[in-house]
């Protein structure tokens, strides 16, 4: 979580969509209850191929640079090198 110099919450200090705007909201609150970061703390809900890697709930990848490659931060990491399914080299 990145809350900006402004009072904008985002899921992380990459550029990223915003959450919300302070001080209405309690920071919290936002965390523990806006769906992005809900989502964001369910690997079950990543898509391509941290939505089928074994190792999803140990790595997360990395939810900020899914988002600044496709726009969406349940994406798949787009610097992970690892194909789920098959042992490293």
């Amino acid at each position: 979580m990145f809350v900006s110099h402004t009072g904008e919450i985002f899921p992380a200090g990459f550029p990223s969509a915003e959450v919300r705007p302070l001080p209405d909201d309690s920071v919290v609150d936002v965390y523990q209850n806006h769906p992005t970061f809900q989502a964001m703390r369910n690997p079950d809900q990543f898509k391509g191929r941290c939505g089928i890697c074994e190792y999803r709930f140990v790595c997360g990848g990395s939810r900020s640079r899914a988002y600044a490659v496709t726009g969406d931060p349940l994406e798949s990491e787009p610097d992970c090198v690892y194909v789920p399914g098959k042992c490293p080299p």
